[in-house]
């Protein structure tokens, strides 16, 4: 397989981890700094951190005076002489270490240089974190949509350095739906005051709530309308993690016998809604929708409006249905026939915690507006 070491490809037989490469490289691991893919990996991991095809890492050794083979190692890793070494000792701004190298030894904190700073360099650094294949958030990315539950198995089991924090793939998430969804024909999360009073479950009490607040502000519905729309674009981001806690506590409810903490069940909850707010509000409706539409203009299928509706909400409840199922075996590893159980329940919540979400919108919207 190929390995970047330091910039430089180098081919190395299939199977390594970081302590064999380190070995095969001839250095001492107790004066080795190892960075993979932009991350530092800790010596207390080097055994169990397996390297494949394409990895970039950075390599320094450290080299000391008065050691058995450091002019060696030192020839061997291009390293300066020891003179150039004390000229370019270093104060480590994290943990207050001496360091010589690029990397402090102790902690593992890069020395910076100008260079860094330029917009250059921090551009290609923004660039490599996030799309760079092994990166944090493609790593989360793909564990959220093809393995469901493993996340929040891993990050329960404590190995958490690898993935983004449940929150922050939660919010993510959240960011990349309202950024996209107005790019799609259906309304999502941000549900206007005509859905509000036609179309919930609770429009009736909408309608007289907002009669009543249209004569205490003694405006036109017209004019209300496009202040309430716009105060519901603005919250609507905000109060989608509500539903968060509410469906922890669902969990915990279905979950009681195993005695977990209630902060395991909100990492599993910030995990199924960062899924979610992707695949089923993003993907599967706003996608989904028109898409549905433009094959029905060319006469390709008979579809109205009400009858889509219908059909994506049977589709999602199905692979909420499934995404949960397996997801509950992973983390609570309950029997097939149990996590089916719960994870109807479950979905049952979905829906009507979306429309409590939706009440609560409302009446922020309706006097704030």
């Amino acid at each position: 397989m190929t390995l970047h070491i330091n910039g430089q490809p180098r081919e190395f037989p299939d199977g390594l981890t970081v302590a064999s490469l380190v070995t095969q490289m001839g250095m001492k691991a107790d004066r080795v700094a190892v960075e993979l893919n932009l991350e530092i990996v800790p010596r207390a991991r080097w055994e169990t951190t397996s390297l494949k095809n394409g990895d970039k890492l950075e390599v320094v050794h450290f080299v000391g005076g008065g050691s058995p083979g450091a002019e060696e190692a030192a020839e061997a890793t291009d390293e300066p002489p020891a003179e150039a070494v004390l000229a370019n000792q270093w104060t480590c701004p994290t943990c207050s270490a001496q360091g010589s190298g690029k990397f402090c030894s102790t902690c593992g904190e890069k020395k910076t240089s100008p260079e860094d700073f330029s917009l250059r360099h921090f551009l290609s650094h923004a660039f490599e974190a996030f799309f760079h294949a092994d990166s944090k958030i493609f790593r989360s990315f793909r564990m959220l949509f093809t393995k469901p539950g493993f996340l929040s198995a891993e990050y329960v089991r404590g190995r958490r350095k690898p993935y983004l924090h449940p929150f922050q793939l939660f919010f993510v998430c959240n960011v990349i739906y309202f950024l996209l969804q107005p790019l799609t024909t259906w309304s999502g999360l941000r549900t206007t005051l005509v859905i509000h009073t036609h179309q919930m479950n609770y429009s009736e009490l909408a309608t007289r709530m907002l009669q009543h607040r249209l004569a205490s502000k003694g405006v036109s519905e017209s004019e209300f309308t496009a202040a309430f729309n716009h105060v519901v674009d603005v919250q609507a981001k905000s109060l989608v993690v509500l539903m968060v806690p509410a469906f922890a506590l669902g969990v915990w409810v279905l979950e009681w016998r195993k005695r977990r903490f209630f902060g395991e069940h909100l990492v599993f909850a910030f995990h199924f809604y960062a899924y979610w707010l992707i695949f089923i509000f993003l993907v599967l409706y706003g996608i989904g929708t028109p898409i549905a539409f433009f094959l029905a203009r060319r006469d390709l299928i008979r579809v109205t409006e009400h009858g889509l509706d219908k059909s994506f909400d049977t589709i999602g409840l199905l692979v909420v249905f499934v995404y949960l199922t397996v997801a509950l075996r992973t983390v609570y590893r309950d029997g097939w026939v149990m996590a089916a159980l719960k994870a109807a329940a479950l979905v049952w919540s979905t829906t009507y915690l979306l429309i409590a979400y939706r009440f609560v919108l409302f009446v922020t919207a309706l006097y704030t507006a």
